[in-house]
């Protein structure tokens, strides 16, 4: 979120969980951001009632500001407050007709620079054909009725569909009851929600997938076919191609005039480095190149490739700076080779497009 969302800045100070159920995501926000502020709104007074509970029993740790609150109303900013740094909203528009009305809403609570995570459903959701298969055998899927008939056949479905993704006969009525059974899903692509986020003022940064898909399709050097594609159509195409069951999305306010993120190292917009991936340098004499091995455990995507000793030392000085300094894409836009290396490396989260305010990262 940090690398991706906000290139440059600081950790966030002060951050809104929309949302928040009974408080478990703003519980683990206020472990990895101990002095931030964090503010919590839930539509449901109950589930308040329970987060509110659950604080008070653990002693020690800054208070969370508890709201009740509709993210479809307009004067949603009134309840929680603005100048938000970083949003989070998990799990919330997959169920609501009309989350443009929530993004819109929400791009009203943040400071300039700041970012929104977005969870939400994607076109692969096992709901997505699950649902139109219950309701063929008359049950009903608006809401959670018939839970013993609901578990009967969703056991013929985990037997048909014996793919390793769980058994969803076993699960948890509260999982059945917001991920199967429920008055309203939206279980869209990628393609579709950036549509959706775009139309009210909103960018792609970067999708949890998108590094995993581009690695898979550079591996067998079929990535060319996307270059010079930007991040957001970049990721809602490998959607398309191997669609996700949920997508976790990083926004950022789109500039003025454009609503899509500027390809790497055109030079209108700066470069930064995430610090998401370790380097190793090794020397190559036969070639006089030097070979760069990235590795980002976290996500498993390892790759390499060769770079001149000028490129070498121009990548050795954005990660010590962290931003890149005026003309350092000069070093790359000199061959075609190049300029779809940056573009990779964009893609990848090796560096991100940012603003104009942010300064050096770190991780």
């Amino acid at each position: 979120m940090q690398a991706v969302g906000r290139p440059g800045r600081s950790a966030p100070q002060r951050v809104l969980v929309a949302g928040c159920g009974t408080g478990v995501e703003a519980f683990v926000m206020r472990r990895r951001l101990p002095t931030a502020e964090i503010v919590a709104v839930d539509f449901s007074p109950r589930s308040i009632v329970w987060a509110k509970r659950l604080e008070r029993a653990a002693d020690g740790v800054r208070p969370i500001t508890f709201r009740v609150g509709d993210l479809t109303d307009r004067k949603i900013a009134d309840v929680v407050g603005g100048d938000f740094d970083l949003i989070t909203c998990h799990g919330v528009l997959s169920h609501l007709p009309k989350p443009s009305v929530v993004l819109e809403n929400l791009a009203a609570c943040l400071r300039s620079g700041g970012a929104l995570y977005l969870g939400v459903n994607g076109e692969a959701h096992p709901a997505t054909r699950l649902r139109p298969w219950l309701a063929s055998f008359d049950l009903a899927v608006d809401e959670l009725r018939e839970e013993r008939r609901l578990r009967e056949l969703l056991g013929l479905w985990d037997a048909l569909n014996d793919d390793g993704s769980g058994e969803l006969a076993t699960m948890s009525s509260s999982y059945l009851g917001g991920d199967v059974c429920g008055p309203h899903f939206n279980n869209w692509s990628l393609a579709r929600w950036r549509s959706e986020a775009n139309r009210v003022g909103w960018e792609v940064a970067g999708t949890d997938v998108l590094p995993m898909a581009l690695h898979l399709a550079a591996e067998r050097k079929n990535d060319r076919v996307l270059y010079p594609a930007g991040v957001g159509e970049l990721a809602a195409r490998l959607d398309q191609a191997r669609p996700a069951g949920f997508h976790r999305i990083m926004l950022r306010r789109a500039p003025a005039g454009a609503l899509a993120v500027t390809r790497a190292g055109d030079g209108t917009r700066p470069l930064h480095w995430t610090g998401l991936y370790t380097v190793r340098f090794s020397q190559s004499a036969e070639r006089r190149t030097v070979k760069v091995v990235f590795n980002w455990a976290a996500f498993h995507v390892r790759f390499e490739h060769e770079l001149t000793a000028g490129q070498q030392l121009a990548l050795r000085a954005l990660m010590a700076a962290g931003v890149a300094p005026d003309g350092w894409t000069r070093q790359w836009n000199r061959t075609a080779g190049g300029r779809r290396l940056l573009w990779l490396w964009a893609g990848l989260g090796v560096v991100v497009v940012g603003d104009a305010a942010g300064a050096g990262v770190r991780g």
